[in-house]
């Protein structure tokens, strides 16, 4: 039985533009056929002539491919580009709302003067554009008719020729949309079809054409869209992903995973520097990896290769640390800062009353879900309440001598998950890293003995040399590295960590904290301590780039003023939730999605132009809110030549 590949992540390449100047005002369609890959799009204008190239076997953006134009074919919508039983279909909406295409085999490309036409038994004008998808012995088309609503589609088979022989459409029953369903095979029977529905949410359906049966239509979560979105599979597998563009003013590009017919909620968005107004178009390029075409606002052509893999095993996918002499400092793993302050469980200090989930939080996944998402370092405080240990984030080290604090999740179950986890994903490795002691509060050697007993010594790496620069993952491989940020610690099940220029402890961190809430003093600190590194760097030193936005110090006490006490006046609540709009106060976790979004674009910026370079590149990107979003980011990162 052939193994199910469990896919819930996808890793984009930046995109680059190609074909050099060509324009376009509507989606481009990609494919590929016997090897190579092609490209196929409609001159920009209220109707334009259809014009395709051929890529070649890499799709290399910087090769000035030749551009075809097709005499004659002319469309206000995008063409659409499907392989089927080994040929090569152009198609396009004609001026009369007609499907018209051309054909292409291995031995003879397209006949730019002989266009075919769909024929359909029932006469119908479509409209919007078309998608399609190989159904086993079938061809299946999706349009939309031309009226506000009807979603149509089509079954085809071919002749000798390979001309589509004549066939009914039909309608989707009972839905509606403004704009023309995506569709892709699951199996040889049946197809999912996802289109803009009810309320702009994407719904799904499948087809089962062996049964001429629909199953119910579905909403995909709670996303929302204007166009219509892009629905593929995981091939060799039971996985299906959705990409799509933003809901109204909001161009940038989110995607979905599910397995199946799940439907689950959620979604992760792309960097900021993926946006477009339109569809997008995806290719396969072997079994997890593929290929994004897209128009961008500036009209031009735009490509993007991107795979599919698991988030909780992205290490033994792209790294395989059993077998790699590499170490830590050779790559770049994600980064969870105030790790475990995914929730409030009690509040604590000299003015605990101020605190509460805005001035206190920093992650919405809890580090079980980090985990499983992709992240591998933690950084964790641990205090004691109701005589348990929980991870806490307060302004000294010990809660009680703080003006205020918080305490997060439970060690216990962090400590159980993380020994879970790499009981079940045994190349995966996790760094955690203990600072901001309190020994009254919490005694460390009780917190060390938990810590051995929740985990097991088995799955504990023991630091048997000097600095983290000597160590293989390959001996890291099914471990975590439990840390402690404490001078001349010589316990080897605990290896110490610190933050310094210079340091003699197993790792040490070189980060810079910009501790700011403006986004530009956090850029230009950042920028400013990857120049100071280039040539200073020792083997225990991991580079850690620390990406938060903080809040003030008269900003954390009052904002989120629907999280405090009940019994405060309505209308001091009032004047403070009017005091927050016209400040622009912000949460912990509404800085970090906001500042989260500038990583990506600044990063790849100072790559680009060599303020970062293979001598000072991070080894760690360390954020609030961190998911799979930046575990995608460090895959992309790790494909780079900076870390090859």
């Amino acid at each position: 039985m052939q193994k199910t590949s469990i896919a819930q992540g996808l890793s984009f390449t930046r995109p680059a533009r190609m074909l050099g100047e060509q324009q376009t005002d509507r989606e481009p369609s990609i494919t590929g056929f016997e090897g190579n890959y092609f490209v196929a799009w409609k001159e920009a204008g209220s109707t334009g002539n259809i014009l395709f190239s051929d890529l070649g076997k890499q799709y290399d953006t910087n090769v000035a491919a030749p551009v075809v134009r097709i005499t004659g074919a002319a469309s206000s919508f995008a063409p659409l580009l499907q392989p089927f039983h080994g040929r090569l279909y152009l198609f396009w909406i004609n001026s009369k709302g007609r499907i018209q295409y051309l054909v292409r085999t291995k031995e003879q490309g397209f006949d730019p003067s002989v266009i075919h036409e769909v024929l359909f038994t029932d006469p119908v004008k479509v409209s919007l554009g078309i998608d399609g998808a190989e159904l086993g012995e079938q061809l299946v088309l999706s349009t939309h008719a031309d009226n506000k609503e009807t979603l149509l589609y089509a079954l085809f088979r071919v002749d000798a020729n390979g001309l589509l022989q004549a066939t009914a459409p039909y309608k989707i029953p009972q839905e509606r949309s403004r704009n023309y369903p995506h569709v892709t095979a699951i199996n040889n029977n049946i197809a999912r079809f996802c289109w803009q529905g009810k309320n702009d949410q994407l719904f799904f359906a499948d087809y089962d054409a062996s049964q001429n049966s629909w199953s119910e239509a579905k909403p995909k979560g709670n996303s929302q869209t204007q166009v219509s979105p892009v629905v593929h599979q995981v091939y060799n597998s039971d996985q299906l992903f959705y990409i799509w563009r933003g809901y109204k003013k909001d161009n940038r590009l989110y995607y979905k995973m599910g397995a199946g017919f799940a439907s689950p909620r959620g979604h992760t968005e792309l960097p900021p520097y993926f946006t477009t107004d339109l569809p997008v178009s995806v290719c396969k390029v072997d079994a997890n990896n593929f290929l994004m075409a897209y128009t961008g606002p500036d009209r031009q052509l735009y490509l993007s290769n991107f795979s599919a893999y698991e988030p909780a095993r992205w290490m033994e996918q792209v790294l395989q640390p059993n077998s790699s002499n590499k170490t830590l400092k050779d790559i770049v793993i994600p980064g969870s800062h105030d790790a475990g302050m995914s929730v409030l469980t009690a509040t604590g200090g000299q003015q605990k009353g101020t605190i509460n989930e805005c001035n206190t939080l920093t992650q919405r996944l809890n580090i079980e879900n980090q985990l499983n998402g992709g992240v591998r370092m933690f950084d964790l405080r641990i205090g004691t309440f109701n005589k348990m240990l929980y991870t806490k984030h307060c302004s000294s080290d010990c809660m009680d001598e703080a003006l205020g604090g918080g305490f997060g999740e439970r060690l216990y179950p962090i400590a159980t998950a993380i020994k879970k986890f790499l009981q079940t994903n045994p190349q995966e490795i996790v760094m955690a890293t203990f600072s901001h002691f309190c020994e009254k509060e919490t005694p460390l050697a009780g917190l060390k003995d938990s810590l051995l007993h929740w985990i097991g010594q088995d799955h504990i790496y023991v630091a048997n040399k000097t600095t983290i620069g000597d160590v293989s993952l390959r001996e890291l491989a099914g471990k975590v590295i439990l840390s402690f940020e404490i001078p001349d610690q010589t316990d080897h099940r605990f290896p110490g960590c610190s933050i310094a220029d210079t340091s003699n402890a197993f790792i040490n961190f070189r980060r810079a904290y910009a501790a700011t809430n403006k986004m530009n003093e956090l850029i230009e600190k950042e920028r400013n301590f990857f120049i100071s590194l280039n040539n200073t760097l020792n083997k225990n030193d991991l580079v850690r780039l620390d990406w938060q936005i903080t809040q003030s110090a008269d900003e954390a006490p009052v904002i989120c003023n629907e999280f405090q006490d009940e019994k405060i006046n309505p209308l001091v609540n009032g004047v403070m939730l009017l005091a927050n709009v016209i400040r622009k106060n912000k949460s912990i976790i509404d800085h970090s999605i906001e500042g989260n979004k500038w990583l990506p674009v600044k990063l790849n910026e100072w790559i680009k132009d060599g303020t970062i370079n293979r001598q000072n590149k991070p080894n760690i990107v360390y954020v609030d809110v961190a998911g799979a979003w930046i575990t995608d980011y460090c895959i992309d990162l790790l494909r780079t030549n900076l870390y090859n």
